[in-house]
């Protein structure tokens, strides 16, 4: 399976809801949100879906191979694809997230830096 990105990327954020906790292994996932269509990617990808906290499925789209997580998408933003920076890894430098979300389960021990803004919850204003 090969993946790549092309245009502009939305958003870069930090997630520490308790699903990001188990999917990274650690106390949060860092991902960037891109359009659908900037997202290019051959070969067959597994899917799991559950309903999010929001009241939205979501849905994450896996490598059958070695399971690493290729992107994830919400019925919430159906137009965007939820990308793992750490997918990018060598060549995400340039990842700069502009909040945590979740930050309510949050554990102490996971260090984000303290400059971040932080959410409880996804955030009201936008989509993501």
């Amino acid at each position: 399976m090969t993946v790549a990105l092309r245009g502009h990327v939305t958003s870069m954020f930090q997630c520490s809801c308790l699903h990001c906790q188990k999917t990274s292994g650690g106390g949060h996932s860092s991902v960037i949100l891109v359009p659908t269509e900037a997202l290019l990617s051959t070969g067959t990808t597994k899917s799991y879906s559950r309903p999010a906290d929001s009241g939205a499925t979501f849905t994450r789209h896996f490598c059958p191979e070695c399971s690493t997580t290729v992107y994830a998408k919400s019925s919430r933003a159906p137009s965007l694809c939820i990308v793992p920076v750490g997918l990018l890894a060598g060549q995400n430098n340039w990842f700069d997230p502009s909040q945590l979300i979740f930050a309510v389960t949050q554990p102490a021990w996971d260090l984000v830096h303290e400059v971040l803004p932080r959410h409880d919850a996804y955030r009201v204003d936008e989509t993501r």
